[in-house]
C-alpha cells in the first residue's frame, strides 16, 4: 500500500468519529454503538500512523479560509509515534467506555469524546500554522468539555476553570510564536517558515523559542505550567482521563519536536539547557507529590508530570546535539524521549483505567480507604500491576526501556567534548535527578498497589467490591498486553524510532540526522525475561520439591484479632518521605486525641496530614490575589458616568500629544 492508502485510513477514521458523534445524538441507548464506532475511528487512526513510519508522506489539502488561512495536513514518519499511540489507547478507552457506568453521561459526552480523538489526530497531522491552531483549540474544548460534564460539581468546576485558563495560556503563546514566524515567512505554511526562521534576528529568534516553549510545556504539563493537570485529570471519567495522560499531554511533546526543532531550528545552548533543567524538575517534583499523594489518580496525574519530564529531558539532549552539531547524540536523544512517549501512553493509559475500575467498585480514590481488593478483584490487581511494574522501570517492561535510553543520552551527553562544561554538568545532574525520581517513582507505585490491593479491606465498600465487566478488563488487558510487548522487543522499537528521528530531520535541512550507536546491546529485554522466567519457575519447582507441611493458624497480634487498623495506610507509608523532604513539602499535621472520660487512655484519634504545593502557594496564590486587586481597582474606575469616559479621554489625549512633542 502506497500514499493513498494511508489517505483512505484517515477518511475511514474521521468517518468513524463523526458517526459516533452523530449517533450520540440519538441518546444514551445509542451510547455503546457511539462508542464502538469511536473504537473503530481509533483502530483507523493507528493504522495510519503505521503507514505513516513506513510509507511516504501523504499531504492533504481541506480548503482555505479567508483567502489565506489553509487547512493542510502532512502524515509523515514524525507523527507516525504518536497516531499509533492516540489509535491503540483511543481504542483501549473506546471499549472500556462501553462496559463503564459513565463511558457515555450525556449528548455532551457523545459529541466532545469523537471531537476529541479527531482533534488530536488531525493535531499530529498539521502542515500549517492555522490547521494546528483550529486542532489544538479544538482538542482543548473538547477535553475541556469532558472534564466538566453534564453536571458539575464544585471541585470539577474549579479544576476545569483552572485548565482553561493554562490551556488557552498556552494558545495565546502559540498564536504570538506563529503570529511572529509567519510575518517573516509572509505564510503560515511550515515549509516557509522553516526557511524564514533561519534568517530571523537572535533576540528574535529567542522571543519565539520562549513563547513556544511556555504553550508546549503547559500543555505537556512541566513545572511550574503544571497545575492544572492533577487537577483535571482526576475529575474527567477514566477513560478520557487515559487519553489526557496517555495522549492529549504528549501534544506538547509532538510541538517541541515540530516547531521548535523541526521549525525553528537548532539554537544558542542554553536552549537545551532550558529544557533539560524543566526536565529534571518535572520529573523530581512530580515523583516526590506521588510519593505523598493519596488520591489514586492524583498520584497518576502527578506520575504523568514525573514521566514527561524524563521525555523533556530526552527532547533536551536532542536539542543539544542539534545545537553542537552532533547528530549522533541528537538522533539518541529524540529516539529516547519518542521511546518513551509511546510506552508512558501504553502504560499510564492501562493504570487510569484500572484505577477507574477500583473507583467504580469501591466509590473512593482514597489509599487509605482501600485495601484487600486483590481477593475480590484479582484481574484488575493483575492487570494494575503490569502497569505499576512498568511505571516502575522493572525489566522486562517498557519503562525500563524508555528511561534507560534517557540515561544513556544524557551520560553521552554529560562526556561529549563538543559540549559547554556548564551544560555538560548540567546533564551529569541530570542524571541523579533522574534516578531520583526513578527511585520516588518506585517508592510512590509500591505505596498504591499495596495500599488498593494488599491487606485487609480498611471501608465497607472495599470489603464488599467485586470484580469489574470483561469489557472494561479487556480494554485494560490490551494496554497490558501492549506494555510487556513494548518492553520484550524494546531493541526494533528504539531502531524504529531512530529511523524516524532521521527520516524527519531530511525536510528540515539541518543536521538531526545520524547514526545513533546501537546502546541497546547491553540491554537484551527477551534474555532478561528468559533469565527471571527460569529463576522463577525454579524458585517454584525447588519451593515445591522440598515443601514441608504447612500448618495455618491465626495471626499473631498480641492476643488481639488483628484488623484493617493494624495495618500500615497510604499516610504512614510515605510519612518518612514528608519528614526528609520537608523543606519541600512543607508538610502540615493535625491530631486530635479523645480519651474515655475519666481515664487517661485514647478512644479516639483523629489525624490530618497534607503538603503544601510550593509552586502553587508561592506563584500562583499571588498572581490570583494580584489579579483580584488590579480587577478591584480597574472596577472604581468604571462607574457608567459618561462624563467620566471623556475625562479619560481627554487625559489620555493629552499624555499622548506630550509624548509625540519632538
Amino acid at each position: 500500500m502506497n500514499g493513498p492508502g494511508m489517505d483512505v485510513s484517515l477518511t475511514i477514521a474521521l468517518g468513524f468519529l463523526a458517526l459516533s458523534a452523530a449517533v450520540s445524538l440519538l441518546g444514551p441507548r445509542a451510547g455503546k454503538t457511539a462508542l464502538a464506532l469511536a473504537a473503530l475511528g481509533s483502530v483507523a487512526l493507528a493504522v495510519v500512523g503505521g503507514l505513516a513510519a513506513f510509507k511516504e508522506p501523504v499531504a492533504l489539502h481541506f480548503g482555505t479560509i479567508l483567502g489565506s488561512l489553509s487547512v493542510d495536513l502532512r502524515y509523515d514518519a514524525l507523527a507516525a509515534p504518536f497516531l499509533i499511540a492516540l489509535g491503540v489507547v483511543g481504542t483501549a478507552a473506546s471499549i472500556y467506555a462501553m462496559g463503564h457506568h459513565d463511558g457515555m453521561r450525556s449528548r455532551l459526552d457523545g459529541v466532545a469524546y469523537p471531537a476529541f480523538l479527531a482533534s488530536l489526530g488531525l493535531l499530529f497531522g498539521a502542515d500549517t500554522a492555522f490547521a494546528f491552531l483550529l486542532a489544538w483549540e479544538a482538542m482543548a474544548l473538547s477535553s475541556a468539555a469532558l472534564v466538566f460534564g453534564p453536571r458539575p460539581g464544585p471541585t470539577t468546576v474549579r479544576a476545569g476553570y483552572v485548565y482553561l485558563a493554562l490551556t488557552h495560556l498556552a494558545a495565546a503563546c502559540l498564536v504570538a510564536a506563529f503570529a511572529l514566524l509567519g510575518g517573516a515567512a509572509g505564510h503560515a505554511d511550515f515549509a516557509a517558515m522553516r526557511e524564514a526562521a533561519q534568517a530571523l534576528d537572535p533576540a528574535a529568534r529567542d522571543v519565539v523559542f520562549l513563547l513556544l516553549l511556555v504553550g508546549f510545556a503547559t500543555k505537556a504539563g512541566i513545572v511550574p505550567l503544571h497545575i492544572w493537570l492533577p487537577r483535571a485529570h482526576p475529575e474527567a471519567p477514566s477513560h478520557v482521563s487515559a487519553l489526557m495522560s496517555g495522549v492529549m499531554v504528549k501534544a506538547g511533546i509532538f510541538g517541541v519536536l515540530r516547531v521548535v526543532i523541526g521549525i525553528l531550528g537548532p539554537g544558542p545552548a542554553w536552549w537545551a539547557l532550558a529544557v533539560i533543567v524543566l526536565g529534571a524538575g518535572s520529573a523530581v517534583l512530580g515523583a516526590l507529590y506521588a510519593l505523598v499523594e493519596r488520591d489514586l489518580k492524583r498520584l497518576l496525574a502527578f506520575s504523568t508530570i514525573e514521566n514527561v519530564g524524563i521525555i523533556f529531558l530526552g527532547l533536551g539532549v536532542g536539542l543539544l546535539g542539534a545545537t553542537v552539531n552532533a547528530p549522533a547524540l541528537t538522533t539518541l536523544g529524540l529516539a529516547a524521549a519518542l521511546v518513551h512517549t509511546l510506552n508512558h501512553a501504553a502504560f499510564k493509559g492501562l493504570l487510569f483505567l484500572a484505577a477507574g475500575s477500583i473507583q467504580s467498585a469501591t466509590g473512593t480514590r482514597d489509599l487509605d480507604k482501600l485495601g484487600g481488593l486483590v481477593r475480590a478483584m484479582p484481574w484488575t490487581a493483575l492487570l494494575f500491576g503490569v502497569g505499576a511494574v512498568a511505571l516502575a522501570g522493572v525489566p522486562p517492561f517498557s519503562g525500563f526501556a524508555g528511561e534507560w535510553l534517557i540515561f544513556q543520552s544524557l551520560l553521552t551527553a554529560g562526556a561529549a567534548t563538543a559540549v559547554d562544561p556548564v551544560i555538560r554538568i548540567a546533564c551529569l545532574l541530570a542524571v541523579g535527578a533522574l534516578a531520583l525520581s526513578v527511585g520516588l517513582a518506585l517508592g510512590a507505585i509500591v505505596k498504591a498497589s499495596g495500599s488498593a490491593f494488599l491487606a485487609l479491606p480498611r471501608s465497607p465498600r472495599a470489603g464488599a467490591a467485586l470484580e469489574v465487566g470483561r469489557l472494561e478488563r479487556a480494554a485494560a488487558a490490551l494496554l497490558a498486553l501492549v506494555t510487556l510487548g513494548a518492553g520484550l522487543f524494546a531493541g526494533p522499537i528504539r531502531a524504529l524510532a531512530g529511523t524516524i528521528v532521521e527520516a524527519s530531520s531530511r525536510p528540515t535541512g539541518t543536521t538531526l540526522g545520524g547514526s545513533a550507536p546501537v546502546l541497546l546491546g547491553s540491554y537484551e529485554p527477551i534474555v532478561v525475561a528468559s533469565v527471571l522466567a527460569f529463576i522463577v519457575v525454579a524458585a517454584w519447582a525447588i519451593g515445591r520439591w522440598r515443601a514441608a507441611p504447612v500448618r495455618r493458624a491465626p495471626t499473631w497480634a498480641c492476643g488481639i484479632a488483628p484488623t484493617a487498623a493494624h495495618e500500615y495506610t497510604a499516610t504512614s507509608f510515605d510519612k518518612p518521605a514528608r519528614l526528609f523532604f520537608e523543606p519541600i513539602l512543607r508538610p502540615v499535621r493535625a491530631r486530635r486525641v479523645e480519651f474515655e472520660p475519666g481515664t487517661p487512655f485514647p478512644h479516639r484519634v483523629t489525624y490530618r496530614s497534607n503538603v503544601d504545593h510550593l509552586v502553587e502557594s508561592r506563584l500562583y496564590v499571588p498572581l490570583h490575589r494580584a489579579s483580584i486587586a488590579f480587577a478591584q481597582v480597574a472596577r472604581r474606575l468604571q462607574q457608567g458616568t459618561l462624563q467620566l469616559y471623556v475625562a479619560y479621554t481627554v487625559v489620555a489625549l493629552v499624555i499622548l500629544l506630550v509624548a509625540a512633542r519632538p
